[in-house]
């Protein structure tokens, strides 16, 4: 850790978010970026247009070779977006940038894997950037946000386990973290590591989840945690809004879907429509 790491306060490094959520209120979580058509997702493309359709933080997925180098990739979706079986965790870094994408349409692109610290360069000072399925190489993550001198961008999360909570409590800088929480009670255990506590990204499957109790969110609000909400349709299995997501929102009433999750209080929506969502908060005027 070089003196740029110790230096950084919870402070200097929560400003960003915190400016960001005083004058956006609420903010958009684009999911992998906006893909479509000949757009990849995961791709330095597909994160800029998630910017350009109003987001205001990219999701990005982020998955390590036996060698050790970071990539932008959801892996587990070898086959379907390179053409390969093999997962990508298993693959040298030589071997993964000898892939070629495949498109929305079928048909195989020019467009490569992007590399970790390709999209940092690219996106340093310009977004809020969760990096996501990256919990069990967090050693190799850090040592390039703090590279590119990035921390005041990075949310990153996990499940509420001890050994990722005993290893943000040990890192010398403290970075911004939301835990995945499926009921209360994970809230408490967090709250015992003196970790960069932010936000909580809440899971529920039906609408008498405790997470969803009014004192229970109201606590959480004035402690000043972000309340982040999947409105994501991964597919009609899985559920993480009690199917108050971006498929309700679209195919049958945005007030019974998005609108259902603002005036329950979340102030973070991830969706896969962001241009969308956008609009639809502006034309209801949501100031939560």
């Amino acid at each position: 850790m070089d003196s740029r790491g110790n230096s950084l306060n919870k402070e200097i490094i929560c400003k960003r978010l915190h400016d960001t959520l005083q004058t956006e209120k609420i903010l958009i979580a684009a999911h992998r970026g906006t893909p479509g058509a000949n757009i990849i997702e995961n791709t330095i493309d597909a994160y800029q247009n998630a910017l350009l359709h109003g987001a205001n933080i990219i999701e990005c997925d982020v998955a390590c070779t036996v060698d050790g180098v970071c990539y932008m990739f959801h892996d587990g979706n070898e086959k379907r977006l390179l053409g390969v079986e093999q997962n990508i965790k298993t693959m040298t870094s030589r071997e993964v940038d000898e892939l070629h994408y495949i498109n929305h349409n079928g048909c195989k692109t020019a467009r490569k894997v992007d590399r970790l610290d390709q999209a940092l360069e690219c996106f340093k000072g310009r977004c809020l950037i969760n990096l996501d399925r990256c919990w069990d190489y967090w050693d190799k993550v850090f040592e390039l946000v703090l590279k590119y001198d990035m921390f005041d961008q990075i949310l990153i999360k996990s499940a509420v386990k001890p050994e990722y909570l005993e290893y943000l409590e040990s890192y010398p800088v403290p970075v911004m973290y939301f835990p995945i929480v499926y009921k209360p009670e994970e809230v408490h255990i967090v709250r015992e590591y003196d970790v960069n506590l932010v936000g909580l990204e809440l899971i529920f499957d039906n609408e008498d989840s405790s997470l969803l109790d009014e004192t229970f969110l109201d606590s959480c609000m004035r402690e000043g945690l972000f309340l982040w909400v999947n409105a994501i349709t991964i597919s009609d299995n899985h559920i993480y809004t009690a199917k108050r997501d971006d498929n309700c929102s679209i195919l049958k009433d945005m007030d019974e879907g998005w609108g259902w999750l603002l005036d329950k209080g979340f102030n973070v929506i991830q969706t896969d429509w962001p241009m969308l969502l956008k609009q639809y908060i502006h034309k209801k005027k949501y100031t939560l």
